[in-house]
């Protein structure tokens, strides 16, 4: 009963519409469109708490937002508030030779119709002087602690050293010029925990009179502190390595068993050298670029067997108050430039961009597409001497030639070090002991270095080899080779080698005293 009943209803009601429709054929019709979609109010800051040193300084904090009006009032008249016009609010405040905090607020509306949001920015100046991180000398990487002021000279190009033989201060110069506000880029911890991350830097950088000042917060870890001209264009940046662990260097022994220099504890970026342990990472660096990746956050798995098991690969591109995007997949590529400085500029600009050699690898250095004598043997890293490009902290540089295998004097683009076991096959001791908890022991100090793995995008896969594989560049280029390469140690559970890699790939590394 009830299926007949619906088929009498659906049958009367296409009667009724068969009649409307004839209706409708006799008289004039207006067609109504449906009403425009009205989008939500949206607002969104890159931060909420700005920290001034004593100097003072400007901060600009980003704002996104489709409201027809943006208020804005502060309580404090010891700074000052400007909405530019152009996304940015910028705060300013004058020297603090008082011997009190100031502290203060602006509070921010933002109207689209019937629709408020409200927002709160704390902005708090010390009256206490910081840290001069760069009064023994300037680098592109700053080792510091936790709950600390700090600032930094912001006008010279990583050391103000020298820039190998890439021909970039020649048309670049030295000095950082047309500075108009301080940006932190992103900050992160190792293990991938975007809450943790927002307490490495506490509030916003602050850019003054050639310094930048900042604050770190309770958290350990790294970030990435530029300044940027007044369109937003990244001018130079810096690495923050927040580690409270005191860190040690001592004698590293070279396979010939002569001293080749005072190494670190740890690799660069890293929060301590414990096994198994996913804060012993550290960094990520292609080579001769200054500015640091991230490494998967997965943790160590014992159980790769040399394998690069996808699932040990998560990739670690979380970021904490830094709004910027990391740029890591086979669609980023350098510029096809021939002529140094070629890409290099273009890598300052982006220090969050992975770039791969135009067209693939195909021997061309990232930086250019050339295979001219600057770019197979660039020297952006050099063994002699440390260059603007070294991101290695104030005091450090790239460990340098033989290192860790003795291939110049070979003639060898590969040498083995070690293998399966702790001996060779005449009996003699490899200088790495046999690969142990994710990693292996340099025998002649007993330094462990992890294998945390590389960076390097393939398909839908940016982090490759971690608990697998471990890779570390040194700054000796292979000088006779056809394309553009430099030696690094890498190894697994099966074999160890000092190798020459293809430039592009983004290895770890372990810091030398200058």
């Amino acid at each position: 009963m009830m299926e007949g009943r619906e088929m009498n209803m659906k049958k009367n009601l296409y009667t009724i519409l068969a009649a409307a429709a004839v209706f409708a054929g006799c008289t004039e019709t207006t067609g109504v469109d449906p009403e425009e979609y009205v989008y939500p109010l949206f607002f969104d800051l890159s931060g909420e708490k700005v920290v001034f040193d004593i100097d003072g300084g400007m901060a600009a904090l980003a704002v996104a937002t489709n409201a027809e009006t943006l208020d804005y009032t502060a309580s404090g008249d010891w700074f000052t508030v400007e909405n530019d016009g152009n996304g940015f609010l910028k705060i300013s405040a004058p020297a603090n030779y008082s011997p009190e905090t100031r502290t203060g607020t602006v509070e921010l509306t933002a109207v689209l119709g019937e629709e408020t949001m409200a927002a709160t920015v704390s902005v708090t100046q010390r009256s206490d002087n910081s840290v001069n991180l760069s009064a023994a000398g300037t680098s592109n990487c700053y080792l510091v602690r936790t709950g600390t002021s700090y600032t930094f000279d912001a006008t010279v190009k990583g050391n103000g050293g020298s820039d190998g033989r890439s021909h970039y201060i020649e048309t670049c110069g030295v000095d950082i010029t047309g500075i108009s506000y301080a940006d932190l880029l992103w900050e992160a911890r190792t293990d991938g925990d975007k809450t943790m991350s927002r307490e490495i830097i506490d509030g916003v950088p602050v850019y003054n009179d050639g310094y930048v000042s900042f604050t770190t917060g309770r958290m350990e870890g790294n970030a990435l502190i530029a300044v940027k001209d007044y369109d937003g264009k990244v001018l130079w940046s810096w690495h923050i390595w927040v580690c409270d662990d005191e860190i040690t260097v001592h004698d590293h022994i070279n396979p010939r068993d002569e001293v080749s220099g005072q190494i670190m504890d740890r690799n660069l970026g890293a929060l301590n050298n414990t096994p198994m342990d996913v804060n012993n990472k550290g960094m990520f660096y292609q080579w001769g670029r200054k500015d640091p990746f991230m490494p998967s956050s997965s943790p160590y798995h014992d159980d790769a067997d040399s394998g690069n098991v996808p699932e040990y690969n998560r990739a670690s591109l979380e970021v904490g108050d830094g709004t910027g995007e990391w740029l890591i997949s086979e669609d980023y590529r350098a510029q096809l430039l021939s002529e140094p400085p070629a890409n290099i500029p273009y890598s300052v600009q982006n220090p969050m961009m992975f770039l791969r050699p135009y067209g693939g690898t195909g021997g061309y250095h990232w930086y250019v597409a050339s295979m001219s004598d600057e770019a197979l043997v660039s020297s952006l890293w050099s063994a002699e001497e440390k260059t603007i490009f070294d991101p290695c902290p104030q005091g450090y540089r790239v460990p340098g030639h033989n290192f860790y295998g003795i291939a110049s004097e070979l003639d060898v683009n590969s040498y083995t070090t070690g293998g399966s076991g702790d001996t060779d096959e005449n009996g003699e001791l490899y200088p790495w002991e046999a690969a142990k908890d994710c990693g292996r022991i340099w025998r002649k100090t007993g330094d462990y270095y992890p294998m945390a793995g590389n960076l390097y995008p393939v398909g839908e896969s940016t982090h490759n080899y971690c608990s697998g594989m471990g890779y570390y560049w040194v700054a000796h280029e292979m000088e006779n080779g056809s394309n553009a390469r430099s030696f690094s140690f890498r190894f697994n559970e099966n074999i160890a080698t000092y190798y020459a890699s293809g430039e592009d790939f983004c290895y770890q590394i372990r810091c030398v005293k200058e």
